[in-house]
């Protein structure tokens, strides 16, 4: 597969996501320009952003250890003094409250970013613009990383008991689908294919998977004890 085609392709895979999970206009409209853009980018430049960002020695790590060293004096917050309207400096607290509780472990973090999708996270992760200091840039991350981690916990967690792995590459796949390019940069070229014929052998021995709405939905309203439950009875049902 050309890079082209590579790109096509999870261009359109990016938008049947989006329209999946149900993500509005105006998220969804900021998420295909943001994708957009780093797909124009050659793969080492997307694995070096990545990499600047997210790295031991990354943009978030030196913030992390910055406000750890130094509290609510650390140079990191000195962007937010460009704010001059109070319920934007009101709404940029709620983060700098985030990250000082959760550095100095003075009261339990509460991040203000909890509730958002994942795509709009992303847009503000990522956002060059200079439009969000780095401390609400930095609370999107950590939120960006409670959202994963939970989704992953229960996909593992319908393996339990169990011998099919239906559910779990679907869900890597349904994951990996609706990240952006530069996300993607870091898994294997061949990432995809794998667990799609992962899916497919298990498929072949279990039956199609039989899912109304995304897992990521799914989870959100059942256990997975219970998504398997449901999965195991339409599967006998189809039999």
């Amino acid at each position: 597969m050309t890079a082209y085609m590579a790109r096509t392709d999870h261009a359109l895979r990016l938008r049947e996501s989006l329209r999946e999970h149900s993500v509005d206009a105006d998220t969804r409209l900021n998420f295909l320009r943001l994708a957009q853009d780093q797909a124009m980018l050659p793969f080492d430049q997307l694995k070096q952003r990545q990499s600047e960002l997210f790295g031991p020695e990354g943009l978030f790590a030196d913030f992390s250890a910055q406000v750890a060293r130094e509290g609510r004096d650390a140079q990191v917050f000195d962007d937010i003094s460009r704010i001059k309207l109070k319920r934007r400096l009101k709404q940029v607290q709620r983060a700098v409250d985030f990250a000082l509780s959760r550095h100095l472990k003075c009261v339990t973090p509460v991040n203000p970013f909890r509730q958002h999708p994942r795509e709009s996270l992303c847009c503000l992760v990522y956002d060059e613009s200079g439009a969000f200091p780095l401390v609400e840039r930095y609370a999107a991350y950590e939120a960006i990383r409670r959202l994963d981690s939970d989704f992953f916990i229960k996909l593992i967690a319908t393996t339990r008991g169990v011998v099919e792995r239906r559910i779990v590459f679907r869900g890597l796949l349904e994951h990996f689908d609706g990240l952006l390019p530069v996300e993607q940069s870091i898994y294997p070229l061949n990432y995809r294919q794998v667990q799609q014929g992962n899916l497919a052998r298990e498929e072949a021995m279990y039956g199609p998977l039989q899912l109304n709405r995304p897992l990521r939905e799914m989870f959100q309203e059942f256990s997975a004890t219970q998504l398997l439950e449901q999965v195991q009875t339409r599967s006998h049902a189809a039999q």
